[in-house]
């Protein structure tokens, strides 16, 4: 083969891999946006079963309180 042969087929063989390269891409932005769609139901779920339950009365998450120091005069 000659060389300009060689260039030719390089330049014909870019919209190749620019087509592969596009359809992969979309591809796998589609897998992560449904992963995190799922993580999102799972936790939306999570959150709504702990306050489905109607007869008590609401519950709030223990705070965070700083250790007191016994001060000793």
């Amino acid at each position: 083969m000659q060389i300009w042969q060689i260039v030719v087929i390089c330049i014909l063989m870019i919209p190749l891999f620019l087509a592969a390269n596009y359809f992969i891409v979309k591809k796998m932005a589609a897998d992560r946006m449904s992963r995190e769609d799922r993580i999102e139901r799972a936790v939306s779920d999570s959150v709504a079963a702990s306050y489905a339950e109607k007869g008590l009365p609401r519950r709030s998450w223990p705070k965070y309180k700083a250790a007191r120091k016994n001060k000793k005069e």
